[in-house]
């Protein structure tokens, strides 16, 4: 259900979880300022009974997502003339900030904000397990452009990034770090 107008009478719930829902819509993360009305967070604090705990998180790194976007630019320059790719990159990739989470619970009225933060390695069995997840992580569609460009293209690009994956691949498979954080208020 979209978080702007949801369907349940103020006062329903004790907890309210999101995961990576994002907030880059009305806050810019970099300035840590608003860039229109946000009305997410103001709804979810509405369906909340008083003394209830909203928790949301988003990804603080994903060492994958991004080390794979060096690499796509890297090998394959002309993404950066894609306007697709320039306004919708790949999940994960918002940049979004527990500050900015920190101030955007403030200003719908949350009390008691805590930010937690948890990392971990991940591991790919494999280069090819490894390219399957980036494509479901948002790049499927950018690598179908550079495909169209030329099945052959699309090879050299993948032969490329998968010879400099190497320095991530240890005996259990390819290790890359993600971390996420935690915001937790109080209504």
């Amino acid at each position: 259900m979209n978080a702007r107008n949801l369907a349940f009478k103020t006062d329903s719930f004790d907890v309210a979880i999101c995961g990576f829902m994002g907030w880059n819509d009305c806050f810019d993360f970099t300035k840590n300022l608003f860039t229109q009305s946000d009305t997410k967070s103001k709804e979810i604090l509405r369906v909340l009974k008083d003394g209830g705990r909203f928790v949301c998180c988003s990804w603080e790194k994903q060492e994958d997502v991004r080390w794979m976007e060096d690499a796509i630019t890297r090998r394959y320059p002309a993404i950066l003339e894609d306007r697709e790719y320039l306004e919708r990159r790949p999940i994960g990739m918002a940049y979004e900030k527990a500050r900015g989470y920190e101030t955007i619970f403030q200003n719908a009225g949350f009390r008691e904000i805590g930010i937690f933060r948890e990392t971990m390695t991940f591991i790919s069995t494999n280069e090819e397990e490894w390219w399957r997840q980036m494509q479901h992580l948002g790049w499927n569609s950018f690598i179908e452009k550079i495909e169209n460009v030329g099945t052959d293209q699309l090879q050299r690009v993948k032969e490329a990034i998968f010879k400099d994956l190497q320095r991530y691949k240890q005996t259990n498979g390819i290790h890359f770090e993600k971390a996420v954080f935690f915001v937790c208020g109080v209504k």
